[in-house]
């Protein structure tokens, strides 16, 4: 009977000082490994037609470069703005999420501010160097662009229901939105 008292009166402490996160899942959506070779034959086929055109150079530049200025301007709004660490994002570099992501729960929309601040900013810098650069390299940065943000526009599409209250966990083979 004592040993009971005891374990009970543990039980009690425990739950005082414990801290406990229940997430119920509103939507899961599972990549379909269909789309994802849709989604590299649009590369692919942007890479035939710079073959054709004889420019093959600017739209490796631009695999090269877009996915390391999203980067940089996702750590420079989570870290300037948001006045946050990046410990609890990580570098990936498999799709459909290039750079950097959050590997823990983030708040929906706290997420889709951060994209929309990239969206615009990388269109915007991609915009300022065309008195410099040919129309080719242009069009190839923004192309490669719209390539990388059409998965996470579709995951935002999808999960604009649970915009206020959602938190985004993005997984290998899925990205769910959960509600605490």
């Amino acid at each position: 009977m004592k040993w009971t008292r005891e374990v009970i009166m543990k039980q009690k402490e425990l739950s005082k000082e414990a801290s406990l996160y229940q997430y119920r899942l509103l939507k899961r959506i599972h990549y379909n490994s269909i789309i994802l070779l849709v989604y590299w034959g649009v590369l692919a086929m942007a890479v035939i037609w710079n073959l054709f055109q004889y420019h093959p150079y600017s739209l490796l530049f631009a695999l090269a470069s877009i996915p390391l200025l999203h980067t940089l301007l996702t750590y420079l709004y989570v870290t300037l703005k948001e006045k946050r660490s990046l410990a609890h994002w990580s570098f990936q570099f498999r799709l459909p999420w290039l750079g950097l992501t959050p590997t823990n729960h983030i708040a929906l929309d706290r997420f889709m501010k951060a994209q929309m601040q990239v969206l615009w900013i990388t269109i915007m810098i991609s915009g300022c160097f065309y008195p410099w650069l040919p129309l080719d390299i242009i069009l190839n940065l923004l192309i490669v662009h719209v390539w990388v943000f059409l998965p996470r526009l579709f995951l935002f599409f999808c999960f604009r229901k649970h915009t206020k209250t959602g938190y985004l966990k993005l997984n290998e083979k899925d990205a769910s939105c959960y509600a605490q």
